[in-house]
């Protein structure tokens, strides 16, 4: 920092303009800016005060230039967006204006700005300054609460923003926005400013500018974790759920575990490979609460239903969003959220998975090759690819040729939906086929939902020639058959009787659970076989289970699926009864999973 008249004024009485931008790349020389946010405050700001004062503005881009893929998923802002953005001169003279306003000492020309890792924004702004400013020296004086965090918090897991908002208390949203940004930079501000001052008499620029150049960060500590340990002191060794939580309560993470006690324990030790986002969501942890199960089957289940619940930040897999369940028509060209005459196949994930079927669909109604003239868009949603990722219009024509070549005969004897099951079957037992002898195991073994064991349309290189076109397309087919035997599978489910031993060398009992219209009605020891226990809902028509089945009950189900195969493979009994006199042991029970 320069030397200004006014460095000396206290900390706790600055003015501040909390700063963020978001871009396309990683610095100009790659990208360009794509939003700029920004909100005042002081030490003393309520939370009012820093919300409402928050401002972003997307920025408009150069002629030809795109928001990658990667970009619009962790922003949310697509290209679509763009119109009514503001132009990159108006936006910076917008900041200057605003900075200048935020000052509260005349011999300022403006606030200083705070930015977390300020590495990133600098540059870009400077950049700004270079192409819309008037000649001259860079006019803001910028503070990084990154390298702030370095000195003040280094025994942390990790300093990134998400990570220091969550330890002093402040939740993020899921997308990273300019205007949200700026508020938890704010926020950590704040924060700061009273640890400076508190812990090493910090009380002015001056003072903090002289602390952060005659310190350096300290090397990597032992991790230190915000939890109280006693927390998880004396945790049971018995399956159940946890929830971790700021220290408002609000909950990052509920997970399950075999054992309680295990598995919490686990995320604290010292060494442990965690994944970035694990010790991010640690760094903020405050809070944990247990609900303990009789079994980790049931554990499985609540966790499904309390992340539907609440939603944590930290789970991804299983949230809610904007994840729903659909029913197609027997052509597959149309779909609807309910199940009736017209729309008897499903549930099913809405989505991409509904819009691959639907293109799949016109193509067995219209021809490939005609519809890909037709429309190039509708080829993309078949091979679930974005446009940035599509082959060529010639060489996906090209593809689709030869995939209604060889297999026009089958197709042209078939409906839409027999086309569609009896190939996908076909294609998943080849693969199965072809995994087991790749990995030396019989293809019962296999887990068909592991993604390192089963390759999708995903994995295919980004250059194309026709033949990755036909394989897409059979990769599409053998999924999509999967997900409706899946469905078909689900339903039998949700109206059964489970029966279950526990682990060799436990001295628990076996287990039983009931369904009802999908959800556990009934639970308790199990004294008999399932073959006594009588699913109450046996008799309903499958239309009714069909329209039973919301996203919830649907993940639900699909958990189950996965804690019986995961029973069936530690070598304990099973039993499921769907009606009466029909009786699923262990050996039915694992030719069943390997389809669904």
């Amino acid at each position: 920092m320069q030397d200004r008249i006014g460095n000396d004024i206290p900390l706790a009485d600055l003015k501040i303009m909390a700063l963020d931008c978001q871009a396309t790349g990683a610095n100009p020389a790659r990208g360009h800016l794509l939003e700029v946010g920004w909100t005042g405050a002081s030490s003393g700001s309520s939370r009012e005060t820093i919300i409402s004062g928050a401002q972003s503005y997307l920025i408009s881009l150069p002629a030809g230039a795109g928001i990658p893929r990667a970009v619009r998923r962790i922003t949310g802002i697509t290209r679509e967006a763009q119109e009514g953005t503001k132009s990159p001169e108006s936006v910076w003279q917008l900041l200057l204006s605003v900075a200048g306003n935020h000052n509260l000492d005349r011999w300022r020309a403006f606030c200083p700005v705070i930015i977390h890792f300020a590495r990133f924004e600098i540059p870009f702004l400077q950049e700004l300054h270079r192409r819309c400013g008037p000649p001259g020296a860079f006019p803001l004086e910028i503070i990084c609460t990154h390298e702030i965090a370095r000195r003040l918090l280094p025994e942390l897991p990790r300093r990134g923003i998400r990570a220091i908002a969550g330890y002093y208390g402040h939740c993020m949203p899921e997308l990273k926005r300019s205007g949200e940004h700026a508020i938890a930079t704010a926020f950590i501000w704040q924060h700061m400013v009273r640890t400076l001052e508190s812990d090493f008499g910090i009380c002015s620029l001056e003072h903090l500018s002289n602390w952060l150049t005659a310190t350096r960060p300290t090397g990597r500590l032992k991790r230190t974790f915000p939890m109280n340990p006693a927390h998880r002191r004396g945790l049971p060794d018995k399956p159940g759920i946890y929830r971790m939580s700021l220290k408002d309560g609000r909950i990052l993470y509920i997970g399950k575990a075999k054992s309680l006690r295990q598995r919490v324990n686990s995320y604290f030790r010292q060494k442990a490979p965690h994944a970035e986002h694990i010790l991010e969501m640690l760094t903020q942890a405050r809070g944990l609460a247990i609900t303990r199960t009789d079994s980790a089957l049931e554990a499985a289940v609540l966790e499904s239903d309390e992340i539907k619940r609440h939603s944590p930040p930290y789970n991804i897999a299983l949230r809610r969003r904007q994840r729903r369940v659909a029913f197609c028509t027997r052509d597959l060209t149309r779909n609807a959220a309910e199940s009736n005459q017209h729309y008897p196949v499903g549930p099913l994930p809405a989505g991409n998975t509904i819009k691959a079927i639907a293109a799949l669909g016109s193509c067995l109604k219209d021809g490939f090759v005609s519809v890909v003239r037709r429309d190039h868009r509708l080829g993309c949603e078949l091979l679930s690819l974005p446009p940035e990722y599509a082959p060529e219009p010639d060489c996906l024509e090209a593809g689709f040729e030869v995939f209604q070549c060889r297999y026009q005969r089958r197709f042209s004897r078939q409906s839409s939906l027999g086309f569609l099951t009896a190939l996908g079957a076909r294609l998943w037992r080849e693969q199965l086929a072809a995994k087991a002898l790749e990995k030396g195991v019989s293809a019962a073994q296999l887990d068909e939902n592991n993604p390192d064991q089963l390759q999708d349309a995903s994995e295919l290189e980004p250059s194309w020639s026709p033949d990755d076109i036909v394989a897409a397309v059979e990769a599409t087919i053998r999924h999509s058959a999967y997900l409706i035997r899946r469905a078909r599978w689900l339903c039998l489910l949700s109206e059964s009787a489970l029966v279950w031993s526990p682990p060799a060398g436990s001295d628990d009992q076996s287990k039983r659970i009931i369904f009802a219209n999908g959800s556990i009605v009934e639970r308790g020891a199990a004294t008999t076989s399932a073959a006594a226990i009588i699913p109450p809902g046996h008799a309903k028509s499958f239309r009714m289970r069909q329209n039973n089945i919301d996203l919830t009950t649907y993940d639900r189900l699909r958990v189950v699926t996965s804690e019986m195969r995961r029973i069936i493979a530690e070598g304990r009994r099973i039993e499921l009864c769907l009606k009466p006199n029909v009786i699923l042991g262990r050996e039915e029970l694992a030719k069943a999973l390997q389809w669904v």
